[in-house]
């Protein structure tokens, strides 16, 4: 089944987050380091994007990443969080390094969230957000001027692979355009920061916040021939209801889709709420409340005795998680390390440099069978 905007106005339209939200007591998520194939700590990669394929997390960062992580996918294991062997470099097909979008496809893009065509595993997806260093030709700017949000659109890209992830080649591009009365906002930095495609064929996409400061999620319907296009994809509204307490910065930073264990339920996304250190739970079918699910993390100090004042794990002051990727009855998490809060998290002596130079940590948990309550 596939939604479209009208079907979203008249569902949704009066729908409002006044009921009582669904939450279960907070959860302790110990982490683990991701290290490269000689199991050094990875290096400020700025981990923007995280999905699951072939039983491997493919991870991608975004344009503030050190040089070396930029414009690369990285194959993880998800076990140990050890990188799998060399990063892939991200390609353009030459017939792009002649479009519009060719000058800030050839530089580094700041990529946000990553998930992979269900009905083709060598396609991933990912998206850009602040392209504001760019500028189209006058033609291009012309022909892409209606975004109704930043003046270099949003753009939807599709990296063709194969099955092993041994290439990586950019190979069409697909600009957005948000609905008008979404006022999403000029805002370089706060665009598109997940994606996730439900088993009905409905790509999503998580805005972090519009002009009344408060995310969004958007859906456009996907099939074989959506990359056969230039044109804008023109998203709708879900008019999903978000658990927002007040009007203050509660953005989504992640997006994957869970399935729910009945077949006939179209299931829900899960959306990671950076600031909140929370995950929301969102009911597709929007019969059910969000549920919420507090966090607390915690990063490994490889000590060999804890002590009071270097404990096994020490507690995070700043996480900012913005990978999810879901896989069957597990959930994995990565953070994006804010380089003005990370180095707050130093207290143990064994992990300070792990936090000065932005090395990531990836969490695990267990599918929550509460999440799937109906009422």
């Amino acid at each position: 089944m596939h939604f479209s905007a009208s079907h979203f106005a008249s569902r949704f339209a009066l729908l409002t987050i006044s009921f009582n939200l669904m939450a279960a007591e907070p959860l302790h998520l110990r982490g683990q380091w991701l290290t490269d194939s000689d199991r050094q700590q990875l290096i400020d990669p700025q981990s923007s994007g995280l999905t699951l394929r072939h039983g491997e997390l493919i991870h991608i960062g975004d344009n503030s990443a050190a040089l070396p992580m930029r414009n690369v996918l990285l194959k993880i294991n998800p076990a140990t969080g050890q990188q799998i062997g060399a990063a892939v470099k991200l390609t353009v097909a030459e017939a792009l390094t002649k479009g519009c979008f060719a000058g800030l496809l050839a530089s580094y893009p700041d990529w946000e969230s990553l998930t992979w065509d269900r009905q083709d595993d060598t396609t991933l997806i990912t998206v850009t957000e602040d392209s504001s260093a760019h500028e189209l030709s006058p033609e291009c700017a012309s022909r892409y001027a209606a975004t109704h949000s930043t003046p270099y659109p949003t753009l939807l890209v599709k990296i063709k692979t194969d099955k092993a992830l041994s290439r990586a080649e950019i190979v069409a591009v697909r600009p957005v355009q948000f609905p008008k009365a979404s006022q999403v906002g000029n805002y370089s930095n706060d665009g598109i920061e997940g994606l996730a495609i439900d088993n009905s064929g409905n790509l999503y996409l998580a805005l972090e916040k519009n002009q009344a400061n408060a995310p969004m999620i958007f859906v456009t319907p996907y099939s074989a021939t959506f990359w056969q296009s230039d044109e804008f994809v023109q998203v709708a509204d879900t008019g999903f209801a978000l658990p927002l307490p007040d009007a203050n910065n509660h953005p989504l930073n992640g997006l994957d889709y869970l399935s729910h264990p009945d077949a006939s339920h179209p299931g829900y996304l899960v959306g990671a709420a950076r600031n909140d250190d929370q995950l929301w739970i969102i009911d597709i079918s929007q019969q059910q409340q969000p549920f919420v699910q507090q966090l607390h993390f915690y990063a490994p100090t490889y000590q060999r005795g804890a002590t009071a004042d270097c404990p096994a794990y020490e507690k995070l002051a700043n996480t900012s998680i913005e990978g999810v990727a879901v896989a069957a009855n597990q959930l994995y998490l990565v953070n994006d390390p804010w380089q003005s809060q990370y180095p707050k998290n130093i207290q143990c002596a064994a992990n300070a440099s792990h936090f000065k130079q932005f090395s990531p940590l990836l969490f695990q948990l267990n599918i929550d069978p509460r999440w799937f309550i109906q009422r």
